[in-house]
């Protein structure tokens, strides 16, 4: 072991791309656009699920990014107030990102509903440290962030 019991950093909860008004535009354009063809096929009830997902999806890209307190012990991996124990976890991969504040750290967990977890590392720890760290209690497997989580970050989210 490295010698400390534990690994602690702050990280923000997602990393913010900032939306220019013309993002905004553009999915409004395709939400009615596709409200309209619903209501067209008289799906009523998919229209209003598409108006009322693009708000939602309005109001989260509005959500400003929060510092939330991480940390790595003998017990698991602590994201604010969750904690992962390695009961619970399967493996874990450190994506180290060189010249990006973007490295990531991804647990595989036992639950199925929750297969991947993808926790940002910011710049106040090294992904090395990480994964010495998490040698001792994980397998570490080559694994990336799930298709949809690319699909979002690639889009503005």
């Amino acid at each position: 072991m490295n010698g400390s019991k534990k690994l602690d950093w702050e990280a923000l909860d997602h990393i913010r791309e900032k939306k220019s008004s013309d993002w905004f535009w553009i999915i409004g354009i395709v939400a009615v656009a596709i409200a309209v063809l619903a209501v067209f096929f008289n799906n009523i009830l998919f229209a209003l699920l598409v108006l009322i997902g693009t708000f939602v999806i309005f109001m989260a890209a509005n959500n400003p990014a929060k510092m939330v307190n991480h940390q790595i012990n003998r017990k698991g991996v602590q994201v604010g107030d969750i904690i992962y124990t390695y009961a619970t976890l399967e493996s874990f991969y450190v994506i180290d990102e060189d010249g990006w504040d973007r490295d990531r750290l991804i647990l595989k967990s036992r639950k199925t509903l929750m297969p991947l977890i993808v926790i940002p590392l910011g710049d106040q720890v090294r992904p090395d440290e990480i994964r010495e760290y998490l040698l001792e209690y994980l397998n570490e497997e080559e694994m990336y962030e799930p298709t949809i989580q690319r699909i979002l970050t690639r889009i503005g989210f």
